[in-house]
């Protein structure tokens, strides 16, 4: 972002940016020298950054020897969601992640050019692990002063991840939720002053336009992308078809609201003979090849398939097309190179076993 600041008493042309790392940067944006740099998140991986811009890394941070609790998320402190500058104020506004992630070293990990290759143990089980599980993720709209380089103020929001942020002249700061909850903030202090349920998450920033004399604020209003995919910590959020948002002054329409359909997990009719050790292989098989798009625990997001739902006859098609692409039209890629016919029987059994398990407990809730 680029802005003007007086800092130390002299006008500076600077561009800002709040990194995924954790770190708010000021940087002359004509010489690219590095003005300042402050966390604006709790952070595991560094103390400071140097005069040479360069981060002071912890030492033990390359030097794991097992499973460690890194901060911030690799999705960031703050990501892509847009952030704003209001030259009145001062401040800079931008939704802000404090999120951890347990990170198990595989030292045996290859280098995989189809796939996000971070040396991740997937088949750590340890304590570390229990630890990591029952820490909660929070997210937040915060007031940066750049100047400074401290928060102003902080709104607490229910999920951990928001949308950009738009900052007007009016004093006003509007931004959307995971929730659905469109709101207006006064900028100097973060006041709310108005609120709009739109039932659907909203991670884009809005904007705002006039046709003739009504100014109007937009935002798209839709919740996705991979955190969703996963069914992760950070992909709590309104699933719901997607809508342009615009609003004024008076205006009045509402939204119908929608309710996410579910149906319990029918009890699936297909067998397959695998030992315990074959169905948690296929845990860990499942986790590096089809978490990312079809979520953790063989539970999707809703915005791909289920596989805890698969019929009988994808199950007697499972090879076809885990490897040879039977589906590769409708987004599902072919893993020929990546797994033999033996490792797609023991995903498919775990997938099984999730679905036993969850249509066990559906029928133990009715009861």
């Amino acid at each position: 972002m680029l802005a003007d600041l007086t800092i130390d008493g002299r006008p500076r042309r600077v561009i800002m940016q709040a990194n995924k790392n954790g770190f708010f940067y000021v940087l002359d944006r004509e010489t690219g020298q590095l003005i300042s740099a402050r966390t604006f998140t709790p952070i595991t991986w560094a103390t400071g950054i140097d005069a040479n811009g360069r981060p002071i890394e912890v030492s033990a941070a390359r030097q794991l020897k097992d499973a460690t609790i890194v901060t911030p998320h690799p999705e960031g402190g703050h990501n892509w969601n847009p952030m704003s500058f209001n030259p009145t104020t001062g401040l800079v506004y931008f939704p802000v992640v404090d999120a951890a992630f347990m990170h198990a070293v595989d030292r045996q990990s290859p280098v995989n050019v189809r796939f996000v290759t971070i040396g991740l143990d997937v088949r750590y089980r340890g304590p570390v692990l229990e630890k990591w599980l029952a820490m909660k993720s929070s997210g937040s709209l915060v007031a940066w002063d750049p100047v400074a380089q401290r928060e102003v103020w902080r709104v607490e929001h229910p999920d951990p991840q928001s949308g950009g942020t738009l900052s007007t002249a009016g004093n006003l700061v509007f931004q959307g939720r995971a929730d659905g909850k469109f709101r207006a903030y006064r900028a100097t202090d973060g006041k709310v002053l108005w609120e709009f349920d739109s039932g659907i998450g909203i991670a884009a920033g809005p904007m705002t336009y006039t046709v003739g004399d009504t100014q109007y604020v937009a935002v798209l209003a839709g919740w996705g992308g991979p955190s969703v995919l996963q069914n992760g910590p950070l992909g709590s959020g309104k699933v719901a078809p997607g809508h342009l948002l615009a609003f004024a002054l008076g205006g009045s329409a509402r939204l119908p609201p929608y309710q996410q359909p579910a149906k319990p997990v029918p009890m699936p009719t297909t067998q397959i003979a695998a030992t315990p050790k074959e169905i948690e292989d296929g845990h860990i098989l499942y986790d590096t090849f089809c978490s990312s798009c079809h979520g953790g625990n063989a539970a999707s997001s809703a915005l791909v398939p289920d596989l805890r739902y698969a019929t009988a006859t994808t199950h007697g098609l499972f090879e076809q097309i885990v490897r040879d692409g039977a589906k590769a039209k409708t987004g599902m890629p072919s893993f020929a190179d990546d797994l033999t016919s033996a490792q797609v029987r023991m995903i498919q059994a775990y997938v099984l076993d999730r679905a036993r398990q969850s249509a066990q407990a559906a029928a133990a809730t009715k009861r």
